[in-house]
């Protein structure tokens, strides 16, 4: 990659997070069952887009944070439906602060199972009594995220709450939890979560025997054949600089002691990572993927193949120079920034889409970014069929040369039901949002749309730090 000129930092400029546009209320679900999808926040039975950004300015605070819905509809996205909500909001508990980072981290499921999904947003730099960092739940209903509740940590002072977090029932009682990691403790989090605020009860799950571990990050999914999900941990022995795995599988007595495994010694820093689960190969068993952006020259894609007690299979890595893979390694492309998993061609076996957003296109002297979908099949994850993405893809609008850090944040979701995931990309440097309309070739530049800041209701500085939820 070429180097980025610095003073492109210069061209941001700080705005005020405009007001928040009102989704239509589309109908109750029938019955008081789970919400069919995990990001269908209003119960109209489609898909929406969830998107945090923990930069945003609200009111003048600076880095305050907000979160951004895109509503679904029978076609997909309807881009001309949207909702900002900061803390500032109506029925949202908490106010907007400079550096609360609001939506630093985001994802969603049917926490209290009324059939409408809910955000599950982190605010590291929140500080709650005496305690740093919160976890805020914005509940879903048939007017959308109009309520929410706040949890600080249970028990630590000085680590910050919320670095990251994942839900899943991982003690088989038919309830929700939420796990989340805060550097040093690994807070397990009952269910049931309450609109009122309440929860069951919460157990530190931080992997001891001797280690001193930070944890970066958590992943949750079904790895083994049970019932029951599982999740992983991606973080440091901080006493060898180790960059390990830990795994903990769901069972009915709670998440089993982890086992650990390493990661290759390239690794060298976990700064710009991401993971994901998902049976890339269709055996029953659920894979890790994890995106190590610093991993040796240009970023990688380390692979554990799931197995009937974890993800213990071979590792495989994948990097530019893999078999397959559109173009080559260098220096700082930052492969592996963000990842997300989905069928984008609609043959049954999820891809993995992988961002390395400073990757130089052409002669480009930018960080102009580009986006890599490897195909799963048979055999796993390959580089086979691999196409990638960026500012030349014929069809892509908006494009130039400021529009840099294409995928630093992405998804792959089917929003439309047509099976086959479209591709959404954030552009961060050019303040857009991109969508690639999915196809049996996979998603295409084709009918792409494009959104900008302002379309989103977010300043043109807040959109650095947008992070799409997967």
């Amino acid at each position: 990659m070429r180097p980025r000129p610095t003073a492109r930092a210069a061209l941001l400029t700080t705005a005020v997070l405009a007001a928040t546009v009102s989704p239509v209320a589309l109908g109750a679900p029938a019955s008081a069952a789970p919400a069919k999808h995990v990001d269908d926040f209003n119960g109209d039975g489609h898909r929406d887009l969830l998107l945090g950004d923990r930069t945003a300015t609200v009111a003048g605070k600076r880095d305050a944070g907000a979160v951004v819905v895109i509503w679904g509809s029978a076609t997909g996205l309807n881009t001309a439906k949207r909702s900002v909500i900061t803390q500032n909001s109506p029925g949202i508990a908490g106010v907007a602060e400079a550096k609360d980072g609001f939506g630093a981290k985001v994802t969603s499921a049917d926490l209290d199972k009324d059939g409408y999904a809910d955000v599950v947003a982190t605010s590291p730099g929140e500080l709650h009594a005496d305690r740093h960092g919160t976890v805020t739940v914005l509940w879903g209903s048939r007017s959308g995220l109009t309520k929410g509740s706040t949890y600080a940590s249970p028990g630590s002072k000085k680590e910050i709450f919320g670095l990251d977090v994942a839900i899943g029932d991982f003690n088989a009682d038919g309830r929700l939890d939420l796990v989340s990691v805060d550097g040093e403790f690994v807070w397990f989090l009952r269910g049931p979560f309450t609109k009122s605020g309440g929860r069951g009860t919460a157990t530190n799950l931080d992997p001891q025997d001797g280690e001193n571990i930070k944890a970066e990050m958590v992943v949750a999914g079904k790895v083994t054949k049970d019932a029951t999900a599982d999740f992983a941990l991606i973080g440091y022995d901080v006493d060898t600089n180790s960059k390990r795995v830990w795994f903990y599988r769901g069972g009915r007595n709670g998440p089993a002691k982890p086992w650990k495994r390493s990661l290759p010694a390239a690794s060298d820093e976990l700064t710009g990572s991401s993971a994901v689960i998902a049976d890339f190969d269709r055996n029953g068993y659920g894979d890790l993927a994890i995106g190590v952006s610093r991993s040796g020259r240009g970023g990688a894609v380390h692979v554990m193949p799931g197995t009937a007690t974890g993800p213990a299979g071979r590792l495989t890595t994948l990097t530019q120079n893999t078999a397959g893979v559109p173009g080559s390694v260098e220096d700082n492309d930052f492969f592996g920034y963000d990842v997300s998993a989905a069928d984008t061609n609609g043959d049954g076996y999820p891809d993995l889409a992988v961002g390395a957003p400073y990757e130089a296109i052409g002669t480009s002297y930018w960080a102009d970014g580009s986006i890599t979908v490897l195909r799963g099949g048979s055999t796993g994850l390959t580089g086979r069929n691999a196409r990638q993405y960026d500012r030349t893809t014929p069809g892509l609008t908006n494009v130039s040369p400021d529009n840099a850090w294409l995928g630093a944040s992405l998804l792959l979701r089917d929003h439309n039901g047509d099976g086959r995931a479209e591709l959404i990309a954030t552009a961060h440097e050019g303040g857009r949002l991109h969508m690639f309309p999915g196809t049996s070739s996979g998603p295409t530049g084709t009918g792409s749309r494009t959104l900008t800041v302002p379309q989103l209701g977010l300043g043109a500085r807040a959109f650095m730090g947008a992070r799409l939820a997967d």
